[in-house]
C-alpha cells in the first residue's frame, strides 16, 4: 500500500488506525508513505506507526514496494467499515484494477468518475503508467471497477 503524503499528519492519524485490522489479517503487508516534502509531523507519525516513509512520488514508492498488487490511497480517504473484506474478495476473485472509494458513487460520479478514491493496480502496470501522482494514476486507469 502506498499513501502519497504532503503535510498529512492529521489525515494519517485518522487513516492509519483503520488499516490495522487489515494488517493483522495479512491483507496489508506493507505501507509506504510517498512524501512530497512535508514540513509537519507526517514523517514522525509514519515512523511511529511502522510506515516506511520515502521522499518522492509514486514512482519512488513503487520501486520500494514488494507486492504484486498495490493499493494507492489518498490520506484524506475515509474507508468504510468492511472495506478490507470487499478488497479481499476482489483480489481472491483475481480482480484487476479497481477504485476504492468512501462509498457508492453518486449519480454525478457515475458519469464523471469518483472524486476521491484510491486505486488498486498491479505494481508492474503502475510502473509502466509513468504516473508520479495519484491524480496521474486516476487519469491513467479511467473508469475501473468501483469497490466500496
Amino acid at each position: 500500500m502506498i499513501i502519497p503524503t504532503f503535510n498529512s499528519e492529521r489525515e494519517m492519524q485518522v487513516l492509519l488506525p483503520v488499516l490495522v485490522p487489515a494488517a493483522v489479517d495479512g491483507l496489508v503487508r506493507e505501507v509506504i508513505a510517498a512524501d512530497g516534502g512535508s514540513a509537519d509531523a507526517t514523517g514522525l507519525i509514519c515512523e511511529d506507526a511502522g510506515v516506511e516513509w520515502v521522499a518522492g512520488g509514486l514512482d519512488v514508492a513503487t520501486d520500494r514496494a514488494r507486492g504484486d498488487m498495490l493499493l494507492i490511497l489518498p490520506p484524506t480517504l475515509r474507508l468504510r467499515r468492511g472495506w478490507d473484506e470487499v478488497l479481499r474478495t476482489h483480489l481472491e476473485g483475481k480482480g484487476g484494477t479497481a477504485l476504492i472509494a468512501e462509498g457508492p458513487p453518486s449519480f454525478i460520479e457515475r458519469f464523471n468518475g469518483v472524486k476521491l478514491a484510491g486505486v488498486l493496480i498491479a505494481a508492474e502496470a503502475l510502473r509502466r503508467s509513468g504516473a508520479t501522482t495519484l491524480a496521474d494514476l486516476r487519469r491513467h486507469v479511467g473508469r475501473a471497477k468501483h469497490l466500496s
